[in-house]
């Protein structure tokens, strides 16, 4: 892919849609990759609701999702703007963008909300890791940016998150990291095992 692939809220513009199901047929391996764009996510859920992205098919794990890409802001999957009872699971996604200035990305990035916050989404059964490009500074990181509008009832179970630095400190980079921002009380409500 050369740009990012985006999918808005239901409602928004063209978008209009109950439910989307993203999964790999064939029974073979396929990857999405990103190409000529260094600063963006590969995907972005903006504010959809209820996407499932399944790397499982006939052959087992069959979808990678990778950012080869190695500066800030290159995530490989984002969720902003309320997307909220999304699912990603069964896929290998891969990151590369290791920190060097004080804002951090995550491989999967939960970003901020401007209503409810990115609620009720599962991160299950994947594998998290580097891309060819470097080492992520986070597998996956959530920053909710306020006090009042945070990222809410995250399942994150049985993934296999691995090889993540920061040239910055060691408290810049983690497996998994769930950030308020402003308030402590934010990102509540988490289940996070087996990984």
């Amino acid at each position: 892919e050369t740009s990012t692939d985006m999918l808005n809220a239901s409602g928004t513009g063209s978008a209009s849609y109950t439910g989307v199901y993203i999964y790999p047929t064939g029974g073979a391996m396929r990857t999405i990759s990103a190409s000529g764009f260094t600063t963006l996510p590969l995907i972005e859920l903006n504010g959809a609701d209820r996407i499932t992205i399944d790397g499982l098919n006939t052959g087992g794990n069959g979808l990678t999702i990778t950012n080869p890409s190695n500066n800030a802001g290159a995530m490989t999957i984002r969720l902003v703007g309320d997307a909220c009872r999304n699912i990603i699971r069964n896929c290998t996604i891969l990151g590369s963008n290791a920190s060097t200035t004080a804002a951090p990305f995550g491989t999967i990035h939960i970003s901020t909300g401007s209503i409810t916050g990115n609620d009720s989404n599962v991160i299950a059964n994947n594998l998290i890791g580097d891309a060819a490009g470097g080492l992520p500074a986070f597998g996956i990181y959530s920053f909710s940016g306020s006090s009042t509008i945070s990222n809410d009832t995250i399942i994150v179970a049985n993934n296999e998150i691995y090889n993540w630095f920061s040239t910055i400190a060691s408290s810049d980079a983690a497996a998994i990291w769930a950030n308020s921002g402003s308030s402590i009380t934010s990102n509540s409500f988490w289940t996070i095992s087996g990984n």
